[in-house]
C-alpha cells in the first residue's frame, strides 16, 4: 500500500514541477513538461524491465541494503562516497521501509526529470533564436534525446549527477539568489563523484574570470576564495581516484589501470583504444556507437543518437566555434570548458560503449547548450544584417 501510495504522489508531483518557474511558464511550456514527464516515465518503465533481466548496478544499491545486514547506516556514511554513500542514501526507503525497486525507480524518475526542468528554463533564457534541423525546432526537441533518459531515470550515480549540474548550472546564472542550490548540488555531486565538482567548479571559475564582468579587485578576491575551496577539493579528489600524486607518470598509470578496469565486456561493447590516436578517442567517446557498431536494439538507438549529435557538431564547426566561444556569455564559456575537461579526461580511461554511453550523459547538456547558443548568436547575426 505504501509503495502504490508513493508512486501515485512521484506522478502527480511530476506535473507538478514546471510550476518551479511559474513565472516564466507559458502555454506551450506546459504541454512540452507535461509530454517530457511521460515520456521520461517510459524510459522508466523501460529500464526497470531492462535491469530486471540484465541486472545492473541501480539493483545492487536497492537491494544490497534491503537484502543484507553487511554494515548499518552509520558504517555507510564512514566509508565515504560513491557506491558507499549510494548504499546510505537508500538505506532508509529500501531497508527501513521496504519499498520496492520499482518505487525506488520512480523516486530516482522524478530527481532525473526536475534536471531536465531546470536544464530547460536555462536553454529557454539564454537562447534567443530556436534554430531548425530537418524542419523541426531543436528546442525542445533535444530534450527528448533517448539516451537522455535512459540513464537518467534509474536509481543511480548518473540520475543525481544529472540532477546536480543542472541545479548548479541554473543556480550559478545568479550565484547569490541562488546560493542554497549551488551548495545543495555541489555537496550531493560531491558524494556521488568528488572529480565532478572538480570540473564543475574549475570550469565555472575560470568562466568567470574570462567573461570580463568583475573588476580586477573582485577577480583577485573570487581567485583566493576559490582557491581556499579548490585545494582541499583536489587533494579529495585525488585521495577518492587513489591516486599518489599529479606527474606525468601517475597520471599515465592511472589511465592505462582505469582503461583496463573499465573495459569490461559483458556485452559486446568493448573497443580496443590502445592503438587510437587521441582525436579518434575523443571521437569514439563522443559519437560511438554507430551504425557499424550495433550490438541490438538500444546500441541502434544509440547509433541514431549519435549520428544527430555528429550532424549538430559539423554545422556548428562552419559557425566559427572559436568566435562563438569568445563572444559567448558566461554561462556559455562554463559549458565550453566543462565540456573539454570531461571529454578530454574521460576520453582516456573508457574502454567500453556502453559505459561511454552513460559517462558522456553528464556532458551531453552542456553540449546540446553550446551548440543551440552557437545556432542562435549565428541566426542574430543573419537577422541584423537583413535589418540593416
Amino acid at each position: 500500500m505504501l509503495d502504490v501510495s508513493i508512486i501515485i504522489i512521484v506522478l502527480l508531483l511530476g506535473f507538478r514541477v514546471k510550476y518551479l518557474f511559474r513565472e516564466d511558464i507559458e502555454g506551450n511550456d506546459k504541454k512540452v513538461l507535461n509530454l517530457l514527464w511521460v515520456y521520461h516515465l517510459i524510459f522508466c518503465i523501460v529500464f526497470y524491465v531492462f535491469v530486471l533481466k540484465n541486472y545492473g548496478d541501480a539493483l545492487n544499491y536497492w537491494n544490497t541494503v534491503k537484502e543484507t545486514n553487511a554494515y548499518t547506516f552509520i558504517e555507510y556514511i564512514q566509508l565515504g562516497y560513491g557506491t558507499y554513500f549510494m548504499y546510505a542514501l537508500n538505506y532508509f526507503p529500501s531497508r527501513i521501509l521496504e519499498l520496492s525497486f520499482l518505487t525506488g525507480s520512480m523516486v530516482y524518475a522524478l530527481l532525473g526529470y526536475v534536471g531536465f526542468v531546470y536544464f530547460y528554463y536555462l536553454f529557454k533564457k539564454r537562447i534567443s533564436f530556436n534554430t531548425k534541423l530537418f524542419n523541426i525546432y531543436l528546442f525542445p526537441a533535444l530534450f527528448f534525446l533517448p539516451n537522455l533518459h535512459f540513464w537518467t531515470c534509474n536509481i543511480g550515480k548518473d540520475t543525481l549527477l544529472f540532477l546536480c549540474i543542472a541545479l548548479f548550472s541554473y543556480g550559478m546564472q545568479k550565484p547569490l539568489k541562488h546560493l542554497f542550490l549551488i551548495i545543495f548540488s555541489i555537496s550531493l555531486a560531491y558524494l556521488v563523484r568528488p572529480h565532478i565538482v572538480f570540473y564543475l567548479i574549475f570550469s565555472f571559475s575560470v568562466a568567470m574570470l574570462i567573461a570580463g564582468n568583475l573588476k580586477v579587485y573582485q577577480k583577485i578576491l573570487f581567485i583566493v576564495i576559490v582557491s581556499l575551496i579548490f585545494i582541499p577539493l583536489i587533494d579529495k579528489t585525488i585521495a577518492y581516484l587513489n591516486i599518489e600524486s599529479i606527474d606525468y607518470q601517475t597520471l599515465s598509470n592511472y589511465s592505462n589501470d582505469k582503461v583496463t578496469k573499465l573495459s569490461r565486456d559483458y556485452t559486446g561493447s568493448r573497443v580496443d583504444m590502445s592503438n587510437y590516436s587521441f582525436p579518434f578517442k575523443i571521437f569514439t567517446f563522443l559519437y560511438r556507437p554507430l551504425f557499424f557498431d550495433f550490438n541490438g536494439v538500444l546500441s541502434i538507438v544509440a547509433s541514431l543518437e549519435n549520428l544527430l549529435l555528429l550532424l549538430l557538431t559539423i554545422k556548428f564547426i562552419f559557425t566559427n566555434p572559436l568566435k562563438i566561444f569568445l563572444k559567448g556569455d558566461y554561462i556559455l564559456k562554463a559549458f565550453t570548458i566543462f565540456t573539454l575537461v570531461g571529454v578530454v579526461s574521460f576520453s582516456l580511461i573508457l574502454g567500453n560503449l556502453g559505459i561511454m554511453l552513460r559517462q558522456k550523459n553528464m556532458f551531453i547538456p552542456a553540449l546540446l547548450f553550446i551548440f543551440l547558443w552557437g545556432f542562435s548568436y549565428q541566426a542574430e547575426i543573419k537577422n541584423n544584417k537583413e535589418l540593416v
